[in-house]
């Protein structure tokens, strides 16, 4: 795969002053650094209903096949495998829901001073 913007590698400029548009100019929020200090934490979502368009089962053949193509694709050097967006996340939470949600000692440890001190009783856990 070539770099976002093509051979020329433009880095994502046009994409980043489009996000930059719909997320922050768009809600009102400014843009880069704000002298009157409004937030930097606008959103956009841009919702799709794909049977506006296709026909829904079509579409989702035609996901599951692109999705069959990046995963053919070789890697880069030093990686095992390419993935596409969300993917990490989902191995993660896929992970999670069989093992659990890994918390660190000292956190858990809080977590157990705090619910005894308001007298609620301690979760059974997977680990410990």
């Amino acid at each position: 795969m070539l770099p976002l913007g093509g051979s020329e590698g433009h880095k994502g400029y046009a994409l980043s002053v489009a996000v930059e548009i719909l997320a922050a100019l768009l809600p009102g929020l400014g843009f880069g650094v704000d002298p009157r200090g409004r937030h930097n934490d606008g959103a956009f979502m841009l919702v799709i209903d794909p049977s506006a368009f296709r026909p829904l089962d079509e579409f989702k053949a035609e996901i599951a096949a692109f999705v069959r193509y990046l995963k053919a694709t070789p890697p880069a050097e030093g990686f095992s495998e390419v993935l596409y967006p969300g993917e990490p996340e989902y191995q993660a939470e896929q992970q999670r829901r069989r093992a659990g949600i890994p918390i660190e000692d000292s956190t858990w440890s809080q977590l157990l001073a705090t619910a005894a001190r308001y007298g609620v009783p301690r979760l059974d856990t997977l680990h410990g």
